[in-house]
């Protein structure tokens, strides 16, 4: 339903900051379905490779998803602060859900290694966000020389 009804099925058509939040959020929307899948599949599970990955489709994949593409809206709204959109929204964005793909292939075949790396690329696409709405952030407010004389 939310594919086909969702305003972002027919934002993901625009450019510059309403495309990169539909594509947060339709990508989010896959996570939650996924996770959703894993979970039928597995049935009742409590822990293990299983459990993370229904966990970690939902909590990263979904959730994520959906910080990612609210924190252009949100963060301005709830500090007061500019936050001027940019392509390099993408790179934090593509590296997490490239690494949870990698992710929940190690928790489907059993490869420890597989999911330990992909865990450790998730944490790092979530550092990356966080320091790229910072730099944003920090540049987005910075006053010019010449709007500081007039201040």
């Amino acid at each position: 339903w939310l594919l086909k009804y969702d305003i972002a099925s027919r934002t993901i058509r625009q450019q510059g900051l309403p495309r990169f939040i539909a594509a947060c959020l339709l990508a989010g929307y896959v996570w939650l379905g996924f996770g959703g899948l894993l979970a039928l599949w597995h049935g009742a599970i409590y822990a293990g490779p299983d459990y993370a990955g229904v966990l970690h489709a939902f909590l990263l994949g979904f959730v994520f998803s959906m910080i990612f593409g609210h924190a252009p809206i949100i963060l301005p709204a709830l500090t007061g602060l500019k936050m001027t959109y940019t392509p390099l929204f993408y790179i934090h964005f593509a590296l997490l859900h490239v690494t949870l793909i990698y992710r929940e292939y190690g928790n489907l075949v059993g490869g420890f290694e597989v999911r330990q790396q992909g865990a450790i690329l998730n944490v790092t696409s979530v550092l990356i966000f966080l320091g790229l709405t910072i730099f944003v952030v920090v540049r987005s407010n910075r006053v010019s020389p010449g709007e500081a004389a007039i201040a």
